[in-house]
Order: C-alpha cells, then sequence, then structure tokens
C-alpha cells in the first residue's frame, strides 16, 4: 500500500474541484496509482515507477478514469536556466503522455509553463530516458503565465482549497475548461468561447405552450426559464441522480421518448429541482423558488407532446454552457414587452435601456462592502439584478472558503395574491440563477447555496395589500438602512383607498402622514424614509405625483428631506403597457429634516430612449437618455458645470420652492419657442386604439381616486351651514380702499425697456400678467395687501401680498385690504364666484362706482371676523380648484393624442 496515498487520504480519490479530483502526491508511482483506481488501468511498463508531482483526473466513471492534466513542480533553484527548464518539460511531457493527459503544466510557483502533450511542433522534438522518440508544443497565449490555481501548490506539504476559492484559481478553472476545448492532436491555439444565444429558443418555445395553453408571456416565459434551467443544470453535470437513485438529468428524461417523458419529469425531476432550490420558508406560508410548477401540468390532454417538442428543440440546439451575456438581461424584455398583460396594482415592466441608463447614473460603483441596495417594488428583479453585468459589480456575488458571500448585499421586494402574480419574484429567482450561470458553472457543488443567496435577496410580500409598504420600523425617527433605492414603483390602482385603511390596522399612519395620492405617493415616502442618511434614490416617477395640487404635501416632503439632484423627463410609451408620461427623480437624503439645499438639480427633455416608442420597439441610433445619463455624471462631479444642450437645464433650487403648490413638470420650464427649436413642440404622440383607451382607463381610475381622496378630506370640515356670517360692501372704508390707477402711454413703456432702474411691474385689464414696468408706482403704501381687479375684459382678480410693489393703470382697479382679520384669499376667492351675480362682462364695465355695490359674506365669531374659518375655507377652495385644474389637465393631455385604427 502507497504510504502517500494512506497520509493524504488519496485512496479512494483526491481534492474536489468540481467535476474533477486533484491528486497532491510525488512519492507515488504509477503503478501503485493504478492499483487504487486513480489513473487508468493499463500497462505502463517501465515507466510505471515514474512518480508525477501532481494529477488532475476525472474518475466519475471509475472503469474509464481520465487524466486531464500531469503536473511537475520544481524548486526555484532548479528552474532557472533555459537547460533546466527544457528538462523539467521533458520529464512532464513523458508522463502526459504515457498517461494520455490532455494538459502538462510545469512551474516553480512563480512562473507556469503550459505544454500540449498531444501534438509536437518539430523544434520541441526529443528522444527520452528510455529511448522512446516523443515531442511536444506550447500552448500559445498562456506560455509562462503567472497563475494560481488549485492544481499547483509551492508547498508541497499543503493541501489545496476545495473549488480554488479566489479569483485567481476560478480564472485558471475557466482556462482549464477553455484549454479542453481548444487543443487537440492538430492544435495548440485556444480558441475564443463560442457563446451560445438562446433568443430564438425561447421565441420557439413560447410559441409551443402558448399554443396548447394561451398562457400569458409571463407564464409562458416562466415554462422556458423552469426547462432551460433543467437543461443548463444537466449540461454541467449538477443533475444526475436524485435521493431515490431515479436519474434526473436532461439526457435520461429524453430517452424516455414522448410517451413517458413528461411523466417521468414530473414525478422525478421537479421534486428534485424544488428540493434543490428550497424556498426560503414553506409554500404555504408564502414562500417561493424557482421551480414552482409551470403552465404545462400532467393529465391535459396534449401537454406530453409539447413537452416532448419543447426537450427536442433543446436537445436540437446543443449544450447551454457559455451563455451569450446579453441574452441573460435581455430574456424577459424580449419576452414581456411584446404583449405582457397589466397588473392590477399598476406594475409594469420597466426597459432594460431605462434600467441600465439608471445605474449608471446612480454611483453604483462608488458603493463599499457591506452596503445594501434595494427595489422595493422589483417585479422581475431588473434593477437588482442589471448591476451583476457591471464591471464595477460582476463579483459582488462571490466564493469564498466554499460559501457563496455577498460583497454588497441586494435586496428585491414584489407583492403578489394570486399564483400569477407571485410569479414575478419566482421569475426574478430564476433569472439571477442565469445571472450567475458562470459563477454557479465554476463552483457546482454549492449550487445549493445559491438557492439561499437567491432567497435572502428576493422577498414576496403577500401577507396585506400594503405589500412592501408594511415594512416600516417601529421608530417614527428611523433611518432606514439602504445605501441606493433604484425603483419604478406601482402607480394610482383600484382600491388604493383600501390602503389607508390597512395601514391604520398595521399602525404605520404615522409613518404616512403625508396623505399623498395613490400607490406611487405611498412608496415615494417609503422610499424616502427607508434611506440611509446621505443615500441616493433613483424613482421613476408618474407625471401625476409632480402636476396634482393634491401632491403639494409629498413634494413638499420631499424638499424637506431630501436634496433633488435630477429630474428628468421621459417620452410618453416608454413603458411597454401605457402611454403614462413620466420621469426620472434622483434624491439624496439630507443629514437632517429641513437643511437647505443649496445646489441646483439637473433637468432634461428625453424624446428617445434608444428604441423605438411602439409594439415593436426597434433599437434605433437616437438616445437622449444615453446624452442625459452622460451630462449629469458630469454635472454631479461639477455643479457649477452647464452643459451645451438645448435639452438640459440646471433649474435653482428656488424654482422648485417656488413652484410648489403648482408643478414640477419640468418640460413645461421650456417655452413652446424653446420646444419648437429641439422639434418636439409640434410632434403629436399616437396611440393604438387599445392604448388610448386604456389611458382613459387609467387616467378615470386616477381621477376616481382624486375624488375619493378630496371627497375623505372635505366631509366633516368647517360647512358654511355651520357658521355664522355678516354682509360687508366693498365701499364700507373701514375695511376697504377702493382706488383706479393712472393713464400710462405705450411710448412710456416702451422708453423704459431698456431702463435698469424700471424694475415696478405694471397691471393693466389682464391683472394676472404684467404688461411693462416703471421705475416708479402711481400707488404709495404697500403695507397691506391688495385684490386687483381688470376693469375691462373678463373682470378677473389676483392678490398682491402686503410689501409687494406694483403699479397700474386706468384699466386696472385695485382693493386695499385695511382690517388684518379679513383674510385677502379668502376675499379673492369670494369675488370669483360673485362676479357674474353682478352682471360684470365686456358690456358692463365693472369700475369703481359699479364695483362698490358688491357685498362679500364674511364668517364672524362673536361679532368679530372668524379667521380660522376663512383659512379652513380658503384651503378648500383651493382644493377644489385644484381638482378642476387635474380634470382639465387630464382632459387636455388625451386630447392631445392622435388615435391610430
Amino acid at each position: 500500500m502507497s504510504e502517500e496515498l494512506q497520509q493524504r487520504d488519496l485512496l479512494e480519490g483526491g481534492v474536489k474541484v468540481g467535476e474533477y479530483e486533484y491528486l497532491n502526491i510525488g512519492a507515488t508511482s504509477l503503478n501503485d496509482l493504478k492499483k487504487y483506481q486513480l489513473i487508468p488501468f493499463a500497462d505502463y511498463s517501465i515507466y510505471g515507477a515514474r512518480k508525477p508531482d501532481a494529477l488532475l483526473v476525472d474518475r466519475r466513471d471509475k472503469k474509464n478514469v481520465r487524466v486531464i492534466a500531469v503536473v511537475e513542480h520544481k524548486r526555484a533553484s532548479k528552474f532557472r536556466t533555459d537547460k533546466e527548464q527544457i528538462a523539467a518539460i521533458q520529464q512532464c511531457n513523458d508522463v502526459a503522455q504515457v498517461l494520455g493527459a490532455s494538459i502538462g503544466i510545469i512551474t516553480d510557483s512563480q512562473d507556469y509553463i503550459w505544454i500540449n502533450p498531444q501534438y509536437g511542433d518539430a523544434e520541441n522534438n526529443y528522444v527520452d530516458s528510455n529511448g522512446v522518440s516523443r515531442s511536444y508544443s506550447f500552448v500559445k497565449d498562456v506560455q509562462k503565465q503567472k497563475l494560481l490555481h488549485p492544481f499547483i501548490i509551492s508547498n508541497r506539504n499543503d493541501e489545496p482549497d476545495i473549488l480554488g476559492l479566489n479569483d485567481d484559481t476560478r480564472d485558471t478553472y475557466s482556462l482549464i475548461q477553455q484549454l479542453l476545448g481548444s487543443i487537440s492532436e492538430s492544435n495548440s491555439t485556444i480558441k475564443a468561447d463560442k457563446t451560445n444565444d438562446p433568443t430564438e429558443l425561447a421565441k420557439q418555445i413560447w410559441q409551443d405552450v402558448w399554443s396548447v395553453s394561451g398562457a400569458t408571456p409571463e407564464n409562458c416565459l416562466y415554462t422556458f426559464v423552469e426547462l432551460f434551467i433543467f437543461k443548463y443544470l444537466s449540461d454541467l453535470d449538477i443533475l444526475n441522480k436524485d435521493i431515490s437513485g431515479n436519474d434526473v438529468n436532461f439526457d435520461s428524461v429524453y430517452n424516455l421518448g414522448e410517451r413517458y417523458a413528461f411523466s417521468n419529469y414530473v414525478k422525478n425531476v421537479r421534486p428534485y429541482l424544488k428540493q434543490l432550490f428550497k424556498p426560503e420558508k414553506p409554500l404555504e406560508e408564502g414562500g417561493t423558488t424557482i421551480i414552482n410548477g409551470t403552465v404545462l401540468t400532467g393529465g391535459v390532454d396534449g401537454h406530453d407532446q409539447v413537452f416532448f417538442k419543447i426537450l427536442t428543440r433543446f436537445y436540437n440546439f446543443g449544450p447551454l454552457k457559455n451563455i451569450e451575456p446579453n441574452f441573460k438581461s435581455n430574456l424577459f424584455e424580449k419576452f414581456l414587452k411584446e404583449s405582457i398583460s397589466k397588473k392590477n396594482w399598476g406594475q409594469f415592466f420597466t426597459p432594460r435601456k431605462v434600467i441600465k441608463s439608471i445605474i449608471e447614473m446612480s454611483g453604483l460603483e462608488n458603493l463599499h462592502p457591506g452596503s445594501k441596495v434595494c427595489d422595493p417594488f422589483c417585479g422581475v428583479g431588473g434593477f437588482v439584478l442589471e448591476p451583476l453585468l457591471t464591471k464595477e459589480r460582476k463579483n459582488d456575488v462571490y466564493v469564498e472558503g466554499g460559501v457563496v458571500k455577498r460583497k454588497v448585499e441586494y435586496f428585491g421586494y414584489d407583492k403578489g395574491f394570486a399564483l400569477d402574480e407571485q410569479k414575478t419574484i419566482i421569475l426574478a429567482k430564476a433569472n439571477m440563477l442565469i445571472f450567475l450561470s458562470d459563477l454557479i458553472a465554476k463552483n457546482k457543488p454549492l449550487v445549493g447555496s445559491f438557492a439561499d443567496v437567491f432567497n435572502r435577496t428576493f422577498h414576496l410580500r403577500t401577507k396585506s395589500i400594503l405589500g412592501t409598504l408594511d415594512l416600516m420600523p417601529a421608530d417614527e425617527d428611523y433611518t432606514g438602512p439602504y445605501d441606493l433605492i433604484l425603483t419604478n414603483p406601482p402607480y394610482v390602482t383600484s382600491g388604493s383607498s383600501n390602503l389607508k385603511d390597512a395601514l391604520r390596522a398595521r399602525g404605520l399612519e404615522e409613518f404616512y402622514k403625508i396623505s399623498a395620492m395613490g400607490v406611487e405617493g405611498l412608496a415615494v415616502e417609503w422610499i424616502i424614509k427607508n434611506l440611509k442618511v446621505g443615500g441616493k434614490a433613483f424613482i421613476i416617477v408618474p407625471d401625476g405625483i409632480l402636476n396634482r395640487q393634491n401632491d403639494n404635501k409629498l413634494r413638499r416632503f420631499i424638499l424637506d428631506e431630501c436634496n433633488i439632484d435630477c429630474l428628468i423627463s421621459l417620452p410618453v410609451n416608454t413603458f411597454f403597457t401605457t402611454p403614462k408620461k413620466t420621469y426620472v427623480l434622483g434624491l439624496t437624503k439630507k443629514d437632517r429634516k429641513g437643511d437647505k439645499q443649496y445646489l441646483p438639480v439637473f433637468t432634461y427633455l428625453v424624446s428617445e430612449i434608444g428604441e423605438t416608442l411602439d409594439v415593436y420597439r426597434f433599437n434605433i441610433e437616437q438616445n437622449d437618455l444615453e446624452v442625459a445619463k452622460n451630462l449629469f455624471n458630469m454635472f454631479k462631479v461639477n455643479r457649477t458645470f452647464v452643459p451645451d444642450d438645448k435639452r438640459c437645464k440646471i433649474q435653482p433650487i428656488e424654482r422648485f420652492i417656488k413652484e410648489l403648490d403648482s408643478h414640477w413638470s419640468v418640460d413645461r420650464w421650456w417655452s413652446k419657442e424653446e420646444k419648437i427649436g429641439l422639434g418636439i413642440e409640434e410632434a403629436v404622440a399616437e396611440l393604438s386604439k387599445e392604448e388610448f383607451f386604456s389611458l382613459i382607463k387609467e387616467s378615470s381610475k386616477e381621477f376616481m381616486l382624486m375624488a375619493k381622496q378630496d371627497e375623505d378630506t372635505l366631509t366633516g370640515t368647517v360647512s358654511g351651514e355651520e357658521l355664522v356670517y355678516r354682509k360687508i360692501c366693498l365701499s364700507d372704508r373701514r375695511y376697504f380702499k377702493l382706488s383706479i390707477g393712472k393713464r400710462i402711454l405705450k411710448k412710456d413703456l416702451f422708453n423704459n425697456r431698456n431702463n435698469p432702474n424700471a424694475n415696478i411691474p405694471v397691471f393693466s385689464a389682464n391683472v394676472a400678467t404684467a404688461f411693462g414696468s416703471l421705475e416708479s408706482s402711481n400707488i404709495k403704501e404697500f403695507n397691506n395687501p391688495y385684490i386687483l381687479w381688470g376693469i375691462d375684459g373678463d373682470f378677473e382678480f389676483s392678490y398682491k401680498p402686503s410689501g409687494e410693489v406694483f403699479a397700474t393703470t386706468d384699466h386696472c382697479g385695485t382693493i386695499e385690504i385695511l382690517d388684518k382679520g379679513i383674510n385677502p384669499q379668502y376675499l379673492l376667492h369670494i369675488l370669483g364666484l360673485v362676479k357674474h351675480e353682478y352682471g360684470f362682462d365686456r358690456g358692463l364695465r365693472s369700475s369703481l362706482q359699479n364695483i362698490q355695490k358688491i357685498e362679500v359674506d364674511f364668517p364672524v365669531l362673536h361679532d368679530d371676523f372668524d379667521i380660522e374659518a376663512q383659512k379652513n375655507l380658503v384651503e378648500r377652495y383651493n382644493q377644489i380648484g385644484g381638482i378642476q385644474k387635474n380634470i382639465e389637465d387630464m382632459a387636455a393631455a388625451i386630447a392631445s393624442y392622435k388615435v391610430k385604427l
């Protein structure tokens, strides 16, 4: 018995390296190795006494052992000269050729020489010590590469790590695999890996499944992914036999033929795959795995034939190794963008071009180990998985010490009630397996551990209708755990009115104080509260958040809690299933709530995203989003940078503060002339009939939600019937002072156009917009607030707070409010309501004499003006006005589209 084999516990085999075994020996002869079936059983004759330093062998079939590589290790002092190196090479080559090995490796732990013993070059001919003529060739492109790998041990007394547990060893394992597929009896040059793109295969299978089931694209995709995983794991030799000894690899199932393949798969393979990829918790408690059944089921006529047809397509395609990188990220998009069914809770698939641009804007490459990235509404996981394809983050999931670890932790959450909606998380986990396929291929024995990574990454939230929204801490002042949040949250959904009841039931109403509209408002509040101080978020938001007056509190909350980094306008039809107008909102959590933002904001108008905005989604050259991304990345380094691009405007934060109660739709901050110059003002979006009615339905849903929310907030408030009113006439000089402006000639205004001292605005019949400026005003005192009215025209009103200096013409009147108990904005609203009662229009001038006749009802309390009641009424008038403005905007938006039948 070989003492070395016994001491090193190699009698039953070597250290597992993937599907191979590494034998670290040096004192055991070939004859002894043969006795224990560690090398092929053959007559080694006079070479039987040779003692190789190390071998890499494939012993999966004990009757047909194969030697992969022979290793010759030399001390550095014996490996310096060409003569010493040639002697070592020939010594390795002798044994490699006797054993029929594919590769020879010679090293002193610093230099590595790789040879092909199968193919000899004329310049490397020699006669060995036994008089046998031999030859070899150097493997091109790897000769003398300095590499560490699990087969080379510099200290002969050390045992290698299992699997090669760092980047160098993984790379060398890949190199061995690449060499085995390249070098031969006629070639010593490494061939570039041939990548496989199964996209067309996926489309064919989608058609197969759809033809017998009529299932949604998501479910057809799910079926493809499950069987793809079955074939892929079989190709990696991960699937062989289950715990009962049943064959569960692809070939064994396929060889059963059309009659028995499907039943065997359902009975043996699927349960084994479920066991291999265990859910994080029992399925009945909401756990998910990448294997939860398919559209094809047993007992349905025709499904077994379709199943075998699909297997035949996989068989004809060949091995699924070396998957094309773009396939990983494009697979789900290719399936889902064409005809994805809408979720009734507003979730839509995010195009990869949008995901990629946002990730490259996010600063993801600068995250430190231990950082946490989250998509709280992840769908199939695009924002969570796409980083793993980037150069900077591709090693965020890695293997060390036989354990799968995460350098940066990624989290994806999604909710679902029916099985079809749960499939988003199932698909996300399956998608992660495809994304990590290269790493899994290098660490096959750890495949079960990867299931734990999938489970730690993606989480299904099914316990309540709140989904992710119920993941809030117990402490109201809590600082969130996430360094970066990237997401496209759902928006305005049917049943949104039930969310508040659910929040109260969970005791979370204290965390959602803003009373924002729809799910998207709650989502933004969740995102901001779950960011770390200094953490960043990039959120795709619908235009409602930016436009609705009801959401001005949400916009205030954003300003209080975060610095606004960017707001980028995306084109209509950016998303596959909705013509909804959307924006990319970039935020950074402030150190302290309420800290003033001084930095300006990057805004950009995107018209094209690199693909046509129709159902076909063909790639096109123009990509404004790519330009916006590049300019923003320059801007965030230097906030004084002003791009030379008319689609870009660097807006002062004061603009957002000023427009807080109006809107943040940044595309409206380009003038009509500017948009015409960009060629986008006159372009009218074109919708299909289906898209048009979809837009109407979504707008109706949003309108009903607004109506319900506003009705709830108006109910039980100050009612006109509960108040005591007193009529006050505008002629009452205790409360008002009325006057008319002086005549101003157009030439006076013209002469002041370029006068730097002429900075006092002048108002005429149009009291909303000044039509010129002067050096002085006809009004002497500005200690009180004023109401302006237009004498000619449509008899409109406007409000000027105390301290604001202005001038008026003889076509503009002023009402100076003398009593502090009168709320100027209440008076403004009431005048707007009663003006038509007095018949003022273009026929009956609202002269000073006529306007003095107007009487206004003021709420009073104990003979004094009821200041609080006036304030409450103003809020509600504003609320009603906001509803009317929202309806007007929604109607205008719908009317602006062309419909193509």
